[in-house]
């Protein structure tokens, strides 16, 4: 496995995708999955592709400052994230390149 990089999941991995697998992501509005620290998809559905490709580049800016810590940009969306984890917001509100921009986000699922 280590040979052709394929990483195991420890337990809590398991545990994180076995309540992810319970939600029906099927939906008409644009849904991604994402791990909340670090940006990077695990799951997007059609109708979200359909917006990337209508602002690429305003999407490729967004995962380009989310990864990095100093940016602006990830430091409003790590406090959006933490008040979706604490229960407390559900949406937020960014403007970027004269775009503006909605996220709601939901936690379904924790992996510590």
């Amino acid at each position: 496995m280590a040979e052709k990089g394929i990483e195991i999941e420890n337990w809590q991995q398991s545990k994180f995708y076995q309540c992810v697998g319970l939600v029906d992501l099927a939906s008409d509005k644009p849904t991604c999955l994402d791990n909340g620290s670090h940006f990077r998809l695990l799951y997007v559905n059609e109708e979200f592709q359909k917006e990337v490709k209508r602002a690429p580049a305003v999407f490729k800016q967004i995962v380009n400052e989310w990864n990095k810590p100093e940016s602006e940009i990830a430091k409003r969306l790590q406090a959006f994230a933490k008040k979706v984890d604490q229960g407390e917001a559900s949406y937020s509100d960014l403007k970027q390149t004269e775009q503006y921009l909605r996220l709601s986000a939901q936690q379904i699922a924790r992996c510590s």
